[in-house]
Parts: C-alpha cells; structure tokens; sequence
C-alpha cells in the first residue's frame, strides 16, 4: 500500500515536532517539549489511521476522537501495547496544561514525555510500516518507450528484446551474451547493407540496359 499525500505529511510533520521537542527539552522549555511531543504523537496517531485504511474524510475532528479512534485500532487489534498506547491521552492532558496554564511542567515529567513520545512514534511507524518508502513516485515520472536508444535504421527484434532471467548468473555470463546479441544486431545490419548495395548495382546496370538499348534504336 502506498502513501497518500496527507499521511506523508502527518509522518513529515511529527517527526519534525519530535524533534523540536528535544531541541525545547535540552533548552530548559519544558511546557514547549510537552506540547511537541504530544502533536508528534497525534500526527502519528493519524497516519497510522490512514495505514489501517480509514479515509481522509473519515478521520475524527476532534483530538478526543483521534484518540478514541486509535485506541480501538491499534490496541483492540492486539497491534500497540495498551500501556503504550494510554500515552497519547496521558501526554494530551499535560499538553492542555502546558499550554493553557500557568502550571509549569517540571523537568524530570517533560523527560518522561519526551522519551515516550520517541518510543510512541518508534513503534507506530514500525508496526503501521509507516517507515516504508512510498511506491508512488514510480509513477510520478514513467518511463516513456520512446526514451528507449536504438541502432539508426534497424528495426529491433525478439533477438534484441528477450526478457533476462533473474538468476545468478556470473559476470562473464552476461558480458558473453551481451557481446553475441551485439555482433548478432552487427551481422544483420551489414546484410542489410550488402542488400541495399545489390539492389543499387542491379539497378543501375538495368538502367545501363536500357539506355544502351534505346542508343541501339536511334543508330537503326
């Protein structure tokens, strides 16, 4: 299954809020690594909605409902450890306390957050394969037959176009076959060649014929 747009992003952005989260964490801003480590896990949260085959237009408006949604996904489904998974509302709590108080979060709670919010995200991409690279681009930019580099003038045949088996063959294996298709393609285009030029001599000598006849006639 490839990426869509939206869940490359969601898997752009939270890691980037992971990592801001760490850069605020070793800056001594303790509520900043609080709130980012939670949108890290809530991007992922997301994406791994989408992996599981909920639609964009499907997924939940709320951050409530992310998280409902989530908990019924990935732990009912036996994917995510339940412990694990309680992170995401546990750290959603102390990032609405972090962000709309004036309680501030101590030192040794913000390390907490932060390495479990690494573990959270670790464990999502793996289990949700959101780590895989997207199959998509393959089709950004296919290949055209037109592209494909030819003799001039030669047609090209099975002889050129037979499928290569995938096996262990050696080096010298395929430089052998690669040298015999190549003097094969040489060996028909000089026949081809040598054919054109008896066409030319029969041609021109038919010519000579003709013009040595029609002398003959006026010399009558």
């Amino acid at each position: 299954m490839t990426k869509g747009p939206f869940e490359r992003a969601l898997v752009r952005k939270g890691k980037r809020a992971l990592k801001v989260a760490r850069l605020a964490l070793n800056a001594g801003d303790n509520d900043s690594a609080v709130s980012r480590s939670y949108y890290a896990m809530f991007d992922f949260a997301q994406a791994a909605l989408l992996r599981a085959g909920v639609t964009e237009d499907k997924l939940p408006r709320t951050h409530n409902g992310v998280i409902e949604a989530f908990r019924r996904q990935a732990v009912q489904s036996g994917q995510i450890d339940r412990q694990l998974a309680t992170q995401l509302s546990r750290t959603e709590s102390l990032r609405i306390r972090a962000d709309y108080t004036g309680t501030e979060i101590e030192l040794s709670e913000a390390k907490e957050v932060v390495q479990n919010a690494e573990l959270f995200v670790q464990t999502v991409e793996r289990v949700f394969g959101l780590d895989k690279p997207s199959l998509s681009k393959d089709y950004e930019n296919p290949t055209s037959k037109d592209d494909k580099v030819s003799e001039p003038a030669v047609a090209v045949t099975e002889i050129e176009i037979k499928s290569v088996e995938l096996e262990p063959n050696s080096l010298e294996e395929i430089r052998r076959q690669a040298r015999e298709n190549w003097l094969q393609l040489r060996q028909r285009t000089v026949s081809d060649a040598k054919g054109a030029g008896h066409s030319k001599d029969v041609d021109r000598g038919a010519k000579e014929d003709h013009s040595q006849s029609i002398e003959d006639d006026v010399d009558e």
